[in-house]
């Protein structure tokens, strides 16, 4: 029983490795209903698991470059992590990922809902952020927390008209696309070190383009919801990290 269990894991887990480079290799668009819910959970687990360990991966390269030059969280990083722990925890485990992931790969199944979606949802959110800048309403992070909810129905409202129709000529600049955004997915959080050395930075930020890459994918064949639950797993040992480094 055992050795079957075995067999079938790395069994899942090569097939979906090969996938997901045969992907990276020639982006394209198909839908996430396609795979089967146990298929869709593997891909899950997995594409979690690469992504620690891509990123584990660079921290041990870049480990005696971290020690020489002392480099560490930007201002900004620690100034985030300096607020209380609630407000912590859902900028950084659920409103952050689920902004990120709509803005970055939202849109990128190139549907006029997916598109429609995305720019609604953000300017519900964005929108509301300005119209209650000054509204003092409860812990800080539940302001950004109702509107990222309220967003989320509203979009999930438009479900009925939506389709499956694409942008014309969408699957020819979606190589493009998908690559493009892991890049400056990447490039953005660049502001998240603070490093002597720019060679130490861009090695900082390499992961995150190829995490990018693998939540693109998750996007494409495991819907927002589950690129969103991707990025926000993620954080998660980062969030721990963090607050445990602020107490001690």
């Amino acid at each position: 029983m055992v050795k079957v269990v075995i067999a079938r894991t790395r069994t899942s887990l090569l097939e979906t490795i090969s996938e997901i480079l045969d992907f990276v290799r020639e982006p394209r668009v198909h839908h996430a209903a396609d795979q089967p819910r146990s298929k869709r959970l593997a891909t899950g687990l997995w594409l979690f698991l690469a992504s620690l360990a891509v990123t584990a991966l660079f921290a041990f390269l870049t480990l005696p470059l971290v020690l020489l030059t002392e480099a560490g969280p930007s201002s900004t990083m620690r100034q985030t992590f300096s607020n209380p722990v609630l407000a912590v925890v859902v900028a950084v485990v659920i409103v952050g990922p689920l902004i990120e992931e709509v803005i970055f790969r939202g849109w990128l199944t190139g549907t006029w809902r997916s598109l429609a979606g995305s720019a609604l949802f953000l300017a519900i959110f964005y929108g509301g952020t300005a119209l209650l800048a000054d509204a003092d309403i409860g812990p800080a992070g539940i302001k950004s927390l109702g509107l990222a909810a309220f967003g989320l129905v509203v979009v999930w409202l438009m479900r009925p008209f939506g389709s499956r129709s694409r942008v014309p000529g969408y699957d020819r600049v979606i190589p493009f696309l998908f690559w493009g955004q892991g890049i400056v997915f990447g490039i953005l959080h660049y502001q998240n070190f603070s490093a002597a050395s720019p060679i130490l930075a861009i090695m900082m930020t390499l992961p995150l383009i190829v995490c990018a890459w693998l939540w693109g994918y998750a996007r494409i064949v495991l819907g927002l919801g589950g690129a969103v639950l991707l990025h926000a797993a993620y954080n998660v040992p980062v969030v721990i990290g963090m607050i445990a480094m602020r107490g001690s």
